[in-house]
């Protein structure tokens, strides 16, 4: 997905929906190709597309400051807080952090919800995904977007726990962040309790240790 330009800009609404994800942070060494095919290394916004026509054709792309207020002034959207898993200044909702010149998130954000969302924004961050987000990570954050307070379903909650432990590979979220730790010593401590309580009333092992 190319976006430079504002008439670019404005095609792509014309032909696609599209919805905010997340806004992340990068880290030290971390970068980002945007749409513009701007190379990005501070931080990015996180779209997903759907064709209006061809439901086939859907996929995430990520761009910087500019191209991302161009994008949210057009959607009408007031933006995303920004995950920074290096800072505790701000916070909005759990994880989320503002700058004077960003108008933040002011949605009251359920409990849950918080958890799952800085939850996947920790698995975009480790596993660098922003620009090729599929599957139950783009599914779930999309949905926790768009009725932030509203507790997530159980599935919701279920699936995250299946991608974060692997297809046999018995992970675990700290043993995910804990190898990006190593590199940046600095990375805040987040708690998944209100979700490992909701696993354990399903009898399902929780991977959000």
């Amino acid at each position: 997905m190319l976006c430079r330009g504002n008439l670019k800009r404005l095609k792509i609404i014309e032909d696609y929906n599209i919805t905010p994800i997340t806004q992340v942070k990068l880290l030290a060494g971390q970068e980002k190709k945007s749409c513009t095919n701007d190379k990005l290394k501070d931080k990015y916004y996180c779209f997903s597309y759907t064709h209006k026509k061809n439901k086939n054709i859907s996929g995430t792309f990520v761009c910087g400051d500019y191209a991302a207020k161009h994008f949210l002034k057009l959607l009408n959207h007031k933006g995303i807080s920004l995950f920074d898993p290096l800072s505790s200044e701000g916070t909005n909702h759990v994880g989320g952090t503002n700058s004077k010149d960003e108008p933040g998130d002011r949605r009251k954000w359920n409990p849950v919800a918080q958890e799952l969302s800085n939850a996947i924004n920790l698995l975009i961050i480790c596993w660098n995904v922003g620009d090729n987000l599929n599957g139950a990570l783009r599914e779930v954050k999309q949905k926790i977007e768009a009725n932030p307070e509203n507790e997530p379903h159980v599935s919701n909650i279920k699936s995250i726990n299946t991608v974060i432990g692997g297809k046999g590979k018995d992970r675990k979220l700290s043993d995910i962040v804990g190898k990006l730790r190593k590199d940046y010593p600095s990375l805040r401590e987040y708690k998944f309790d209100l979700i490992n309580s909701i696993l354990h009333e399903q009898n399902i092992l929780s991977n959000f240790i």
